[in-house]
C-alpha cells in the first residue's frame, strides 16, 4: 500500500503505555501526513520523537477545540494537505477533543480515515474475565463533588448493565469513596490497572474490598468497570 499523497483527516491510534502498542500502519500515517495534531505539544512531539518522526505539530485541546478545529479544517481545505489526529493515549476522538473537527470535516466532504490500534477500553475488557454481551460507556465522572453523586445516583437504576468509567489517576480514592455511598460497598467491579505497562495490574473484588486492595496504590491511569448487579437481579425476581 502506498502512503504517499495523503488527503483529508487521519484518526490515528497510538500506544497506551507500551510503545509497541502502535500499529505498522499508524508509524506510516504519521511519516507520511503534513502535520500532527494533538492535545498538548510535549505529548506529541515525544511520541513523534521516539519513533523517529519529525513533523509540525497543532494543538488541539478542551480549551481551544471550537476556534482550533476551523483552523485547522480551513488549512485541510484552503491547503489540501493531510493531517493525523493523536491523543495522549490510545484511541483518539473518544472522551478526547477532535469530534468537532471530524464532524465538520464530515459534513464538508474532506475525507476522514480511522487507523485503529491501542484502546485501553477494549484492553480492559479484555482482560476482566467479565462477559460484556450488554454495556453501557459512562466515561468521566463530573469533577464536582455534588454533580458527581447526583450522576451516580441516576448510575444507580442501571443495574442490568456492566458499565465503564474513566477517571483521572489522583481521584482513584474519591471515586471509589463515592461509588460505595451511593451504590453501596458490595457492588462487584474490575479495576484495570496501567494497561500495557510493566505495572499493568487487574483488581477484582466488592467495592469495599477494592478500596482496601487499592489503598496505597501509587497513580496511574485505570479503567474501571462496574460490574451489572446480579444480586439485584435475583431480589427482583423473587417479587
Amino acid at each position: 500500500m502506498s502512503y504517499n499523497n495523503l488527503r483529508g483527516l487521519y484518526v490515528v491510534a497510538t500506544h497506551i503505555g507500551n510503545w509497541d502498542d502502535i500499529t505498522l500502519r499508524a508509524l506510516e500515517i504519521l511519516k507520511n501526513v503534513d502535520f500532527v495534531i494533538s492535545e498538548e505539544y510535549k505529548n506529541g512531539s515525544r511520541l513523534l520523537k521516539h519513533y523517529g518522526i519529525s513533523k509540525p505539530i497543532e494543538l488541539l485541546n478542551e480549551h481551544n477545540e471550537n476556534e482550533r478545529s476551523i483552523e485547522i479544517f480551513n488549512k485541510l481545505i484552503q491547503e489540501g494537505v493531510s493531517a493525523a489526529i493523536i491523543s495522549d493515549a490510545g484511541t483518539p476522538v473518544f472522551a478526547d477533543p477532535g469530534t468537532n473537527l471530524v464532524d465538520m470535516c464530515l459534513k464538508n466532504n474532506l475525507k476522514v480515515t480511522p487507523i485503529p490500534g491501542a484502546s485501553s477500553l477494549m484492553s480492559a475488557i479484555m482482560g476482566a474475565g467479565i462477559k460484556m454481551d450488554k454495556f453501557l460507556f459512562h466515561g468521566f465522572l463530573p469533577a464536582n463533588k455534588d454533580e458527581r453523586i447526583r450522576a451516580l445516583k441516576k448510575i444507580r437504576n442501571l443495574s442490568d448493565f456492566n458499565i465503564l468509567f474513566l477517571e483521572a489517576p489522583y481521584r482513584l480514592k474519591q471515586f471509589l469513596r463515592d461509588l460505595i455511598l451511593v451504590l453501596g460497598a458490595k457492588r462487584n467491579a474490575v479495576l484495570a490497572y496501567k494497561l500495557t505497562q510493566p505495572e499493568e495490574k487487574f483488581f477484582w473484588g466488592t467495592l469495599d474490598e477494592m478500596r482496601i486492595m487499592t489503598e496505597n496504590l501509587p497513580k496511574g491511569e485505570f479503567v474501571f468497570i462496574l460490574k451489572k448487579n446480579e444480586s439485584y437481579k435475583k431480589n427482583f425476581r423473587r417479587k
